[in-house]
């Protein structure tokens, strides 16, 4: 299973040389946002590459952040990351990749040869040595093949094409059309033959072929990085029949396919287009209007799906030439190679398939952009909180419950995990209220509701009503946590403790349903874990014991790692750091006498402390995911030794961040170890919520897309310390617990 991590790391300040070896890998920084590689793929949830050209049709290069405008329905929305790339010798980082599609299906014989010949001289041009790596693709009534990968030797390739045998086979069409023929419904009319019924129903079928030839190409460049020109060498298509059923989700998954592929589209032609009866077409029949503004299930048409209309939305165009195509794709190749690539955050929404249209202006009027002119919102883009959460205080909960005592467990259960409370639920008053509920559904809610409840204030009831300390008293205080936590991480023996760890997590995704936030986001127990933890030398590692299996396979478990000492340097000297705010809080009732609380908040991320989780690459691949975040939280303090006996951490994550949580609160207690009394912790709770990735299925092809973010809680209780000497040794049966 994947781990979801976080990471307390103590690197500055107080005893560096005890931690150094629980430092974390080095947090990566963001790519800057200037000509080179491409940055930081979590910054920015939607790109578009542009072209600028002037009135005459040339590229424009040498322009800055300012000067353009991204207009999102008429709205401006800020760019999140902006790049230049200026011309052939200032190459992108991966090289910009040129696809030609031979399209056999839609060219007669003589246009087909045509359209091969000019490929060919394309290739072969520069004595066959390409400056850009290029793929081939060729689509017929047998299926989709395609050269064995981009290449720039020319020659290779247009051996190939003269072949007509490209190396490897992407799909056969008998296979693919056969689960497709549902997706065309053809109009039938009295006077048409069955036969004729028939033939039409083939010749829509070839067309939905080339459709899905597309697409298969965009998932297939989905996973390479980098921008593609792609060469579309056909006059187009056009469809007769009605739409079926899928036909919508067909177009909203091939725009969405191929701006994430970045591909852009163009019709590549040395003829004139033509209609079914085989007359030339005039210029005025091309498509210059959007096809999907207002488009619905409802009033969906064929337009979306002609190469003319899928040409404008990704921001390609027309490339028509009397003679000389491959003249005219060199020019075009070299036209595009000043381009400018924009990340930027699109609107939350709650409805799937949201159309946006999308605009990038440019502040000289004499120059215009080109980019792809809309995309579709999700809800998924973001995390959004369940709807239907009841806020409660910890007395209207404990009046819930009695009130409740006659409804079933799993009405009861029902009810509290759709609570949140508004207070700290205090263990005191959890084991009251579990004494009085059978049902392990109700114990399981009242945990985890508690459980969420640490980083929040007691109720008013439960603080005492002391006036805070003077500034002066509170340096005092302050200046003692500081020694405490000094000395702590220097005198804190080897050491080795029994952990018991509760996993919860959320119910699996409902499949198909990956687009839409669930509104359900209670929490479940998973796994149950039982390891011995040692500390020894400054470095913390787990041994599991025993693990019950796990309910939710799909689930990445979630470990926290700096519990033994990293942690407390990470409050403490991240409070201290000059920028950071520290502040009074309250007084909170101890076992023996009030203890002093500080908030904190660092505003900036720091080497301190790493949120970490997981973001899908481009390539299907799930990314490890490390960044140091902001964070804030309290710490409480014995006012009169600096003892540390409980404190929280909670990041700040940016919206678009695959982490969204990720919020630590540890409890110490005195623990007798070798005759010496230590402040050790005697409970752990780690949230974190995520985003998720989910399998789909699409044109004959398996892919990961994004899914909803989802919540996982650990539950750990300390008990059973011991010293390590060199002489111990672990139990049979043990192994080490991952902590990736």
């Amino acid at each position: 299973m994947m781990l979801t991590r976080i990471c307390a790391v103590f690197l500055l300040g107080i005893s560096t040389a005890a931690f150094a070896q629980q430092q974390g890998a080095a947090i990566p920084k963001p790519a800057a946002n200037e000509s080179g590689a491409m940055p930081d793929t979590t910054q920015g949830i939607i790109r578009v590459d542009v072209t600028v050209t002037d009135k005459s049709g040339n590229s424009v290069a040498g322009l800055k952040q300012q000067d353009f405008t991204l207009l999102d329905n008429g709205q401006p929305e800020k760019i999140v990351t902006f790049q230049a790339f200026h011309g052939m010798d200032a190459k992108s980082d991966p090289p910009t990749e040129v696809i030609l599609v031979i399209d056999e299906l839609n060219l007669p014989a003589v246009q087909l040869a045509d359209a091969e010949r000019e490929a060919e001289n394309f290739l072969r041009k520069h004595n066959g040595q390409l400056g850009l790596p290029v793929s081939v693709y060729r689509l017929n009534d047998r299926g989709l093949s395609a050269s064995a990968s981009p290449s720039t030797d020319g020659n290779v390739l247009a051996d190939q094409i003269a072949k007509k045998k490209e190396p490897r086979t992407i799909w056969k069409t008998s296979a693919l059309l056969a689960s497709m023929e549902q997706t065309v419904i053809v109009r039938e009319t009295a006077s048409i033959s069955s036969a004729a019924e028939e033939e039409a129903r083939r010749s829509e079928l070839q067309k939905l072929h080339t459709v899905v030839a597309l697409g298969s190409i965009a998932l297939e460049e989905r996973r390479r990085p980098g921008r593609k020109l792609l060469f579309w060498l056909s006059s187009g298509w056009k469809f007769n029949g009605q739409p079926g059923p899928g036909m919508f989700d067909l177009v909203t998954e091939l725009s969405t396919r191929l701006r994430e592929a970045r591909i852009d589209l163009w019709m590549a032609t040395q003829w004139a287009t033509y209609d079914e009866s085989g007359r030339p077409s005039p210029v005025g029949d091309l498509i210059y209007h959007d096809p999907l503004q207002g488009i619905t299930p409802e009033n969906f048409d064929f337009s979306p799906l002609l190469l003319k209309s899928l040409v404008l939305r990704t921001g390609g165009g027309l490339l028509e030439s009397r003679s000389d195509l491959s003249d005219e794709i060199e020019k075009r190749i070299e036209k595009e190679s000043t381009f400018y690539s924009l990340t930027f955050d699109p609107p939350p929404t709650n409805v799937i398939d949201e159309y946006h249209a999308l605009k990038v202006a440019v502040g000289n009027p004499d120059l215009i952009a080109r980019t792809t002119i809309g995309y579709f919102d999700e809800p998924v883009f973001y995390d959004q909180p369940p709807t239907a959460l009841q806020k409660v205080s910890v007395k209207q909960l404990e009046d819930a419950l009695e009130a409740g005592r006659g409804n079933s467990g799993k009405e009861m259960a029902r009810e509290v995990s759709h609570m949140e409370l508004t207070e700290r639920l205090s263990g005191v008053r959890l084991a009251k209220l579990e004494s009085s509920v059978k049902d392990r559904a109700v114990h399981e809610a009242l945990v985890t509701l508690a459980d969420t409840s640490s980083f929040l204030p007691p109720p008013p009831d439960e603080i005492p009503t002391i006036a805070p300390p003077d500034a002066a008293t509170q340096k005092q205080i302050m200046a003692r946590a500081i020694q405490y936590v000094d000395k702590t991480t220097r005198t804190l023996p080897n050491l080795f403790a029994e952990r018991m760890t509760i996993q919860y997590h959320q119910h699996p995704l409902t499949p198909g349903e990956w687009k839409t936030v669930d509104n359900d986001q209670s929490l479940h127990q998973d796994v149950t874990s039982k390891a011995a933890v040692v500390f020894r030398d400054g470095k913390e590692i787990a041994t599991v014991e025993s693990s019950k299996r796990s309910l939710y396979e799909h689930q990445r478990n979630l470990s926290t790692v700096g519990t033994f000492g990293a942690v407390l340097a990470t409050v403490i000297v991240g409070a201290s750091e000059a920028g950071s705010e520290l502040y009074w809080s309250r007084w909170e009732q101890g076992a023996n006498g009030p203890l002093a609380v500080f908030g904190y908040r660092v505003p900036r991320g720091t080497p301190l402390f790493a949120g970490g989780s997981t973001f899908l690459s481009i390539d299907d691949n799930i990314v490890a995911f490390q960044k140091a975040l902001p964070y804030h939280g309290e710490f409480t303090v014995d006012p009169a030794s600096g003892e540390v006996l409980r404190l929280t951490i909670q990041a700040e994550c940016e919206k678009r961040l695959p982490l969204q949580r990720s919020d630590i609160m540890v409890e110490y207690t005195p623990v007798t170890i070798g005759g010496v009394i230590y402040m050790c912790p005697s409970k752990s709770i780690a949230i974190s919520r995520s985003r998720t990735t989910a399998d789909i299925h699409e044109w004959g092809e398996s892919l990961k897309v994004y899914a909803p973010f989802e919540t996982k809680l650990s539950d750990m209780t300390y008990s059973d310390y011991h010293l390590f000497h060199p002489t111990s040794r672990m139990l049979p049966g043990f192994t080490p617990a991952s902590d990736k």
